[in-house]
C-alpha cells in the first residue's frame, strides 16, 4: 500500500520542480501548437547547405518537442542561408601561409510568419561554427564537407533555442 503511494505521488514530486516537457515558447508563440519550415534560399557558392540546414531544423524542432511538425500549421519557420564564411584558426608551424585548421561558419537569417494572419511575427540571425583539418590528403573535401553539416545543424540548435526561449 505505502509503495503504491509513493508511485501515485513520484510524477507530482517532479511537476512540482518545474521539469516539463519541450521548451518554454516566446511571447509571440504563446499560443502555437504547430510549425512547418520551408526549405531555406542559398545565396552562397556552397551547394547544398540549404538543405543540409532545413533538415537540421526539422530534426532540431522534433528532438525539442515543444512544437509539432504539420502539414497545416500555426507558423511557418523559413529564411535564406546567407553566408558560409572560412577562416583560419591555427597555421602550420613550419610555414605560416598554410593553414592547418580550418573553421567555418554557417550564417542564418530566418522569418517566422503567422500562417493564420500570413503576418511576420519574428525575425532572428543564426550561426554555427565548425572546424576542419588541412592535412594534404584526399579526405579534406570529405572533412570540409562534415564541417559544413555540423555547422548548419548548430545553427538549427541555435534557432530552436531561440524559438523556445521566453
Amino acid at each position: 500500500m505505502t509503495k503504491t503511494l509513493l508511485w501515485a505521488l513520484f510524477p507530482l514530486l517532479f511537476a512540482s520542480c518545474g521539469y516539463h516537457l519541450g521548451g518554454l515558447k516566446k511571447k509571440s508563440l504563446a499560443g502555437m501548437e504547430t510549425c512547418r519550415v520551408e526549405m531555406f534560399a542559398n545565396h552562397t557558392t556552397q551547394p547544398q547547405v540549404s538543405r543540409l540546414l532545413t533538415t537540421s531544423l526539422a530534426n532540431a524542432l522534433q528532438k525539442d518537442g515543444t512544437f509539432r511538425l504539420a502539414s497545416s500549421p500555426d507558423f511557418t519557420i523559413g529564411g535564406t542561408v546567407t553566408q558560409v564564411r572560412r577562416s583560419v584558426l591555427t597555421t602550420d608551424t613550419l610555414d605560416t601561409y598554410r593553414s592547418s585548421e580550418i573553421g567555418l561558419t554557417v550564417v542564418v537569417n530566418y522569418t517566422l510568419t503567422d500562417n493564420r494572419t500570413g503576418k511576420v511575427i519574428g525575425r532572428g540571425t543564426a550561426q554555427g561554427m565548425a572546424g576542419y583539418f588541412n592535412n594534404n590528403d584526399s579526405n579534406m573535401q570529405t572533412a570540409r564537407e562534415n564541417a559544413i553539416s555540423y555547422a548548419a545543424r548548430l545553427a538549427a540548435d541555435s534557432i530552436v533555442r531561440d524559438l523556445t526561449r521566453p
